[in-house]
């Protein structure tokens, strides 16, 4: 199933997929033992600097033996991608999906870049995600910061202006700043749920994306569902799950075989995964 049918299908049955970061071959056994477990569809991405740890064609080629395994719906997605170079490496190593992320550049030259990626991505059959206003946040640790301050920081989506840049760029999937934001934070962060509305009303044809999925509420997160969200970013949890069990079994054995160490680590990316899919309602709808 191609990754437009994977979305479609999730738009019409009401429910959300998640998007979930890779950096090993642990995160990656994760992946495909929650997807695995649930029956889930589900979108494996990586950033340009986790791609580039583990290589393009490598992670192409172990994303393509966990479909073979699996027999199960794995879209393989280029997140947060800065320009257009990396976004046709992407296209050609055979992604399904690229998101184009010139945020913070001035808009002409972000809707340049984007009509760009468009047009080899569509002529290869690959999906194009774009952003116009810039989500705030890092993959640094923010656990004892207030996420409101880096809220006020940022340009919140206007429903008019991301039709406009929808229909110059012509991408297939939106994403909006609506108060999510990358990380966890000493708070759950709340989003602006009537805004969503009316971005969904402004682009009703448009599958829409919520990145920061780690730190949202819960209840926040399944309205959002409601309101046509069919993707939602999962990284930060998953990084300090991996980090933490990590750390712990350092610290409480005398081992040396790393390999013997990582399972739990595997297990804790699997329980947070596993979590976010109950909650997207996409646990049986592969």
């Amino acid at each position: 199933m191609k990754a437009l049918q994977i979305l479609q299908k999730a738009k019409e049955g009401g429910y959300a997929i998640g998007a979930f970061n890779v950096c090993s071959l642990e995160t990656l056994k994760a992946v495909a033992q929650a997807t695995q477990r649930l029956k889930s569809p589900i979108i494996l991405e990586a950033s340009d600097g986790e791609v580039n740890y583990i290589g393009i064609k490598e992670l192409v080629a172990l994303v393509n033996l966990s479909r073979q395994e699996t027999g199960l719906p794995i879209i393989l997605n280029l997140d947060h991608a800065k320009d257009f170079e990396m976004c046709k490496k992407a296209i050609e190593a055979g992604f399904d999906y690229v998101h184009i992320d010139a945020s913070k550049l001035p808009l002409e030259e972000n809707v340049a870049i984007a009509k760009e990626v468009v047009k080899v991505a569509h002529a290869h059959g690959v999906l194009v995600e774009g952003e116009m206003d810039h989500i705030e946040g890092s993959s640094e640790d923010h656990t004892k910061e207030n996420p409101t301050i880096f809220q006020k920081t940022g340009m919140y989506t206007d429903p008019q202006k991301a039709r406009n840049f929808v229909g110059r760029t012509g991408i297939d999937v939106f994403a909006s700043f609506i108060g999510n934001l990358h990380g966890v934070y000493a708070d759950e962060i709340r989003l602006n749920l009537n805004l969503l509305d009316e971005i969904q009303k402004a682009l009703p044809n448009i599958f829409l994306s919520l990145h920061g999925g780690s730190g949202i509420n819960d209840d926040d997160v399944r309205q959002a569902v409601k309101s046509n969200i069919v993707k939602v970013n999962v990284n930060s949890e998953l990084r300090i799950a991996y980090k933490m069990s990590l750390q712990e079994s350092f610290n409480s054995s005398n081992e040396v075989a790393i390999y013997k160490l990582t399972p739990p680590a595997i297990q804790a990316v699997q329980d947070v995964m596993e979590r976010k899919i109950r909650l997207f309602g996409s646990a049986g709808k592969a």
